[in-house]
């Protein structure tokens, strides 16, 4: 198994993944546009997050579907989780996502580039993927 850990700039938060991801996504919503974000998606139990975290909650929805959780030393977004609003509208929510700038770029090479729709994304159905771009270059 290849080791799948990383850190933000300062070191004092590690993300370390059960497997490596499948794909990642570059969302289109204003948030993660806004983050520079690219982000792979898994269950939170194949993800261990050590160090302390402060969370982002978005002020321009009423119930935000996610909380943002950054570095509060170096300010890099590491995850994020879903919100009790979330889990409230669809009930269990398994899936979280991993910021995977974290990781090296030569990491992420050949693993498919998706980009989800989160605009369009109403918390009524399945996470909406718009097309495929293809792979990581």
């Amino acid at each position: 198994m290849t080791d799948w850990t990383a850190g933000c700039h300062c070191g004092a938060v590690s993300v370390r993944l059960a497997r490596a991801p499948d794909e990642v996504a570059e969302c289109n919503c204003s948030l993660c546009l806004s983050h520079g974000v690219l982000w792979s998606y898994f269950s939170p139990r194949e993800v261990v997050i050590e160090g302390a975290t402060r969370v982002y909650r978005r002020a321009d929805m009423a119930s935000p579907a996610c909380d943002l959780h950054f570095c509060g030393r170096c300010g890099c977004t590491t995850h994020w989780s879903a919100t009790a609003e979330l889990i409230a509208t669809m009930g269990e929510v398994d899936r979280m996502g991993v910021n995977m700038r974290l990781f090296d770029p030569a990491r992420l090479r050949g693993l498919r580039l998706m980009f989800p729709d989160g605009r369009g994304w109403d918390k009524q159905g399945d996470w909406a993927f718009a097309r495929p771009d293809g792979v990581m270059a």
